[in-house]
């Protein structure tokens, strides 16, 4: 789901947070990872397609009562989402290391580090130290001021006093750090799947912002693999365009950025790839 501002402040994304919880118990459904953007949400969930649209719509009218309630419009009513299906294994890590990727590749954080979201739990023995206080020692009124709804939560579910609702209560960190083969794997894949994360952004209507140091190791990994054995100094400026060509084709990678990682300028990156020498029609 994406669109206009949806939060504004810590008080928002707290009751963003308990939104998602209750849809995972309202609806009965296993969320396996999750981040909330300011103008959106990525979700990665196992449930039917019914079930998926029903926690949409659950989330969207909270979203739109919590804009209410501040004086602001709330969502149109063609406010949609990309449902998308997740064939196999691969498919599903993927798609988890670009949802927890997110934050971080929009500038927010370091990778795992977002707050509102489920990306600080997998592989981190600092998430357990976070704590809170159980449901069952708080009052019923309490508890409804941190959720906005009249909604139960079970009672060893854990409250922080900062985050309100805590992911690890509804998110089955064991269960995704089970699909990878060590933490080492995991957090290489999450910063360096570059090309996954393109083709799952496109699918999304998104765009993946790479920095400079990204674009960088892309270029140098893709001339490695073009030109085994050779060192950069001894490419020509052709060999170059034609790697650059090929990582516009496939990423609409920035050509600044890759002009700068190949030594060319600006202009000959672009010339190249409206060239039909170099395979663009």
């Amino acid at each position: 789901m994406e669109g206009r501002w949806l939060f504004y402040d810590d008080n928002d994304y707290r009751m963003g947070m308990a939104g998602v919880a209750l849809a995972s118990l309202k609806f009965d459904v296993k969320f396996y990872a999750f981040e909330l953007m300011p103008n959106h949400g990525h979700f990665v969930l196992n449930g039917t397609g019914e079930q998926c649209m029903k926690v949409f719509s659950y989330l969207k009218r909270r979203f739109s009562e919590q804009l209410m309630k501040k004086g602001r419009a709330p969502l149109p009513e063609d406010y949609g989402c990309v449902l998308k299906p997740l064939p196999d294994k691969n498919a599903l890590m993927a798609e988890i290391l670009y949802v927890v990727r997110n934050p971080y590749e929009k500038g927010y954080c370091s990778p795992g580090g977002h707050r509102w979201g489920s990306s600080y739990l997998y592989f981190n023995e600092l998430a357990s130290a976070l704590g809170g206080v159980k449901v069952s020692s708080l009052q019923t009124m309490q508890v409804r001021t941190i959720t906005g709804s009249r909604e139960t939560l079970p009672p060893d579910w854990l409250i922080h006093p900062d985050l309100g609702v805590l992911p690890c209560n509804f998110i089955d960190a064991g269960k995704v750090e089970e699909l990878f083969e060590s933490p080492k794997e995991y957090h290489t894949r999450l910063v360096k799947e570059y090309e996954s994360a393109v083709k799952i952004a496109r699918t999304l209507g998104e765009e993946v912002e790479f920095s400079q140091s990204e674009i960088r190791d892309i270029v140098n990994t893709e001339l490695r693999a073009s030109y085994p054995g050779r060192l950069f100094k001894s490419l020509s400026p052709e060999e170059k365009c034609r790697v650059a060509v090929r990582l516009y084709e496939t990423m609409r990678l920035d050509t600044r950025m890759m002009a700068q990682a190949l030594y060319l300028s600006e202009l000959t990156i672009i010339q190249a790839i409206r060239s039909k020498d170099y395979g663009i029609h």
